[in-house]
């Protein structure tokens, strides 16, 4: 049965998925902020899709009008960096009607439970599903409006609903147009399944020097900049990110596991720089000339604040991850936002069975 599909977010990703989606016959809008992609999208009313998937598909229409997007849609999928989750949810609240599910893709960490606290903030009473997915389904790049190249798109994505006792309803929902999409459990496990929480910051902190050196020498992020002694203080982090998750009642496999699960890069024995070393994925990614990037202003507040939060729910300490916390906060003061703490969660105060017990519902 097909769905009415609003896709929330003009960019790559958003581009991505509803041209995939159109591509399917389904019915899909677009919303983005920026006027020029709109008027781009509906001027050429169709968005290409090629190499992974080589596909056209036709979009009922794009538009700058966040009302109009909603309105009528059984599923609004939110395909926007994290760092604008928040300020969009408030404008999307609104506008929910019940029956509606609304897709974090991806949320970082914590962002079904951000959303669903600016619902309450907000006074929405509307019976809606709210999700989130650990990361986006396609390796992809817009080479302008309506033109999307997508390198790869990934085996499964894990999803849950918040709370979980919305599963069902979710992947309903989502399939059969979406079956990469994978029942996770519950939100936690999607929340501390960020690999970029761990991969991105701590590195290009410990890189300082080597990035602000002028003049800037170009090198690549992770096939030269990851040292083992950065290696092992991310393995450090990742230690801790697994206890929150232990600590919650369930397993997470180390960062070093599953960059051997997703890349075959080698045994997860192997020291973590050497892993990122050996995938040929990396090759040619390059790394920034400045700290000031989503590497550091996004991964921090909106992933390891929330990681952190959840630590301290659990009681798990964590003062790998509150260094790097400190640090970016410390060097980066003008340009950071509050990011996701406990009581931006919602979740300041509750004990760790308590916090299960709304994840689970």
């Amino acid at each position: 049965m097909s769905k009415t599909w609003a896709i929330i977010g003009g960019g790559n990703g958003g581009q991505a998925m509803a041209g995939h989606l159109a591509s399917m016959g389904e019915k899909v809008r677009l919303f983005d902020v920026v006027p020029a992609t709109v008027d781009a999208l509906n001027a050429k009313g169709v968005i290409n899709i090629h190499h992974a998937v080589e596909a056209s598909g036709s979009l009922e229409f794009a538009t700058t009008d966040i009302a109009k997007a909603m309105d009528g849609a059984d599923v609004i999928m939110m395909i926007l960096p994290s760092i604008y989750h928040e300020s969009m949810a408030r404008k999307m609240v609104p506008h929910l009607a019940d029956g509606q599910v609304v897709v974090l893709h991806p949320e970082a960490s914590c962002g079904a439970m951000a959303f669903r606290k600016v619902m309450e903030d907000m006074g929405c009473k509307a019976d809606v599903i709210v999700a989130g997915c650990s990361t986006l389904l396609y390796s992809v790049r817009a080479r302008e409006p309506g033109e999307v190249y997508i390198f790869a798109i990934k085996d499964e994505v894990p999803v849950a609903a918040l709370p979980a006792s919305d599963n069902d309803r979710l992947m309903d929902a989502l399939n059969p147009q979406l079956p990469w999409f994978r029942c996770a459990g519950n939100v936690l496990i999607t929340s501390l399944d960020n690999l970029n929480a761990m991969a991105h910051p701590a590195p290009m902190l410990l890189m300082t020097s080597r990035i602000e050196a002028r003049p800037f020498t170009p090198f690549m992020y992770y096939r030269q900049g990851m040292t083992p002694s950065i290696g092992r203080y991310v393995e450090a982090m990742d230690r801790e990110r697994v206890a929150i998750a232990k600590a919650y009642g369930f397993d997470e496999r180390s960062i070093n596991q599953e960059y051997v699960d997703m890349y075959e890069c080698g045994t997860p024995d192997m020291p973590l720089d050497q892993l990122m070393r050996n995938n040929e994925g990396y090759e040619g990614i390059m790394c920034a000339d400045t700290l000031a990037t989503r590497y550091v202003l996004e991964d921090i507040p909106y992933s390891l604040v929330a990681i952190r939060a959840l630590g301290q729910v659990a009681g798990v300490p964590t003062p790998c991850i509150d260094a790097v916390i400190t640090l970016g906060y410390t060097v980066l003061a003008d340009k950071m936002d509050e990011g996701r703490t406990a009581r931006m969660l919602g979740i300041e105060g509750m004990s760790c069975s308590e916090l299960r017990e709304y994840i689970l519902g």
